[in-house]
């Protein structure tokens, strides 16, 4: 089960990506993250009017809500930033390191041992998503750069929240745990825009009813999808393999790009997508 939901997780990301890179040219990376929340707090609060609560105790609450800020609220805004300046199926597929570095994380704070296979596996990720991320596109060299950075930083965020959500969501449901790492994200957010005086701004787009409306089916993806069975996934199984079956984005996105998107694919963007799934698959072996 904690596999199914892994890979229900990958989907619904790689869904998520598609529907928010048609709001990103409209709103900035900020308030995409901050409406996505806010939103997505309204509809996790509907479903825990319905499933209930447990109580939580310090450590839990300090490490999902840590959890939270470094994930959410960070490397969710500079994964919305780098959909601006990539494709997102380059920005998934950068993502995707995230996993390695997850792998490299969990030896060094949950004690989990990776073999050699998993190591081979690592590698493999990292040939696949440099070979798709040297192919030239349509974009500015700098543009594809600073996109190339904002990922990288993304997915050490996503990374770093995955091993702390992981240390949290041991005795905490998955639907609460993911309500309390989203409601510290947006805490985190709200901090900044409000020392900033920009809440209004960041949120103006979203008063068009045509980007609340796609906010709203993108929201019902990423966080029904996205964020709940991420961590159920954790609840169930090893952040190891949690981690390296969502992996499987880059694969499901193609498909989605090239419907929703209109976008060509070439053949060296889908080999590298291949090989960077291939090498999850073989972390998964490893495993």
């Amino acid at each position: 089960m904690g596999s199914i939901a892994a890979l229900g997780s990958g989907a619904a990301w790689a869904l998520g990506s598609v529907l928010f890179r048609g709001l990103a040219d409209h709103t900035s990376a900020l308030g995409l993250n901050l409406a996505k929340g806010l939103l997505g707090l309204i509809y996790l609060g509907l479903a825990l009017a319905f499933v209930g609560t447990v109580p939580m105790d310090g450590r839990s609450t300090f490490f999902l809500s840590l959890s939270g800020l470094i994930g959410i609220a960070l490397g969710d805004t500079l994964f919305f930033m780098a959909l601006v300046r990539l494709e997102p199926r380059r920005t998934v597929l950068l993502a995707t390191v995230g996993q390695a570095l997850t792998v490299v994380m969990a030896l060094g704070f949950l004690g989990e041992r990776p073999g050699l296979m998993t190591w081979i596996g690592i590698i493999t990720i990292l040939t696949g998503v440099t070979w798709v991320m040297a192919e030239q596109s349509s974009s500015t060299r700098g543009g594809t750069m600073a996109g190339i950075g904002l990922g990288l930083g993304a997915a050490f965020c996503m990374s770093a929240g995955v091993i702390l959500a992981k240390l949290g969501v041991a005795e905490v449901p998955a639907l609460q745990a993911t309500t309390v790492r989203m409601a510290a994200g947006m805490f985190g957010l709200l901090i900044v825009g409000l020392s900033r005086g920009s809440i209004i701004q960041w949120l103006k787009p979203f008063s068009n009813t045509k980007n609340l409306a796609r906010l709203a089916w993108a929201d019902v993806v990423i966080i029904g999808g996205g964020f709940y069975l991420s961590m159920l996934a954790l609840e169930l199984t090893d952040a190891t393999v949690a981690s390296v079956l969502c992996a499987t984005e880059p694969l499901f996105v193609l498909p989605l790009t090239i419907w929703i998107l209109k976008e060509s694919v070439s053949l060296r963007a889908f080999f590298g997508a291949t090989v960077t799934v291939a090498g999850a698959a073989l972390i998964i072996i490893g495993g």
